[in-house]
């Protein structure tokens, strides 16, 4: 199959290939092996069809328990759907109640406070995307496909080596992408809910900018965070594992 960086299908907006980007050692990252995209909900068998071709057999939910059961994914039986929250939720919320709180959170919480109050939680992620690559591809995805998608493939590029710049420069064009997402997204919010979101906020939802990701690859280099990716049971034999899964001798000079 053909290197292709967005995949466009009807129904899903931000539908990306992690393929083709150097890391930096003469090796680039594999294409058709590990995807990004926003929330699967809406597509048809035709468009299922375009994960089959590309071999993908394991999808990753990152949103929390009241997203899934308010857009539910249903993908065929010969894909699985694992869920794996960002977010760490409390045992017997409110799912409807913890959905709002959610939300607001993945819009309004600077990365840097994301990724740290959820450093457990991002380490089981990538233990669970290193797993499910033994079986076949993969994608992982959350609401818009832009915030913990974000963070979660950043992590991934910067495992594997690839340069800030084109970590940023993958993160910075996904606004363009996901911009229909949020305005549905938005709509479907009750009013009371809209009413609580300042315009910096609404503003952060349907923006990329570089400095976000800048500022984010900045902190995780200072937090020291494969070493706590260690810690919270992510073992530098997966780190290594999910390197070799993603990343491939680069081609010679044409």
């Amino acid at each position: 199959m053909n290197p292709i960086r967005r995949i466009k299908l009807p129904n899903l907006y931000n539908f990306r290939d992690l393929g083709g980007y150097e890391t930096g050692d003469g090796r680039v990252t594999k294409w058709n092996r590990l995807y990004r995209c926003d929330c699967p909900s809406r597509l048809t068998e035709s468009e299922w069809q375009a994960f089959r071709d590309r071999n993908i057999r394991t999808l990753i939910d990152l949103r929390s328990s009241y997203e899934a059961w308010e857009e539910p994914v249903s993908p065929p039986d010969d894909l699985r759907l694992i869920s794996c929250h960002f977010f760490r939720e409390e045992e017997g919320a409110d799912l409807k109640g913890e959905a709002g709180k959610r939300f607001m959170a993945s819009l309004s919480i600077d990365y840097c406070v994301m990724a740290e109050t959820s450093i457990d939680r991002i380490a089981l992620i990538l233990k669970t995307i290193a797993g499910s690559m033994l079986d076949g591809n993969s994608a992982f995805f959350c609401s818009a496909g832009k915030d913990r998608t974000g963070i979660i493939a950043a992590e991934i590029l910067k495992l594997c080596g690839v340069s800030d710049r084109d970590i940023i420069s993958d993160y910075a064009v996904t606004e363009i992408y996901i911009a229909e997402v949020i305005k549905k997204k938005l709509d479907s919010l009750p009013k009371e809910i809209l009413a609580e979101i300042s315009p910096e906020t609404m503003e952060a939802a349907a923006f990329s900018k570089p400095e976000t990701m800048e500022r984010y690859l900045k902190w995780s280099a200072g937090f020291g965070f494969l070493s706590q990716m260690e810690k919270n049971g992510f073992s530098k034999e997966l780190q290594g594992k999910l390197t070799e899964a993603l990343s491939v001798q680069k081609p010679g000079r044409f």
